[in-house]
């Protein structure tokens, strides 16, 4: 099981610009219906997961960093956008 770690200082801006806290991020990294989409930015090798949480209701995204050895670095954790959204909604049916 991976440890999630956050910047505490990047979790408040997060919960004042989004509504939630970095420490919610397990809610989406370990949902079973996740979309994992590459994200780099700035030289690191990010990763983003869009997922609905049931808990919530809601499609969620959550961006972070894999680090060694079982460490998941949260950056940002929001509501997904429109196109987030219609994208993880044809990835869960194609039709």
């Amino acid at each position: 099981m991976p440890r999630f770690t956050f910047d505490p200082n990047k979790d408040a801006a997060n919960l004042a610009k989004h509504g939630l806290s970095l420490s919610d991020a397990p809610l989406v990294f370990n949902a079973r219906n996740k979309l994992t989409l590459e994200s780099p930015q700035g030289g690191e090798d990010r990763k983003m997961d869009v997922a609905l949480v049931e808990l919530a209701g809601v499609v969620l995204v959550l961006v972070y960093v894999l680090r060694e050895p079982d460490e998941v670095r949260a950056i940002s954790l929001r509501r997904a956008s429109k196109q987030e959204r219609k994208l993880y909604a044809h990835w869960q049916d194609p039709r």
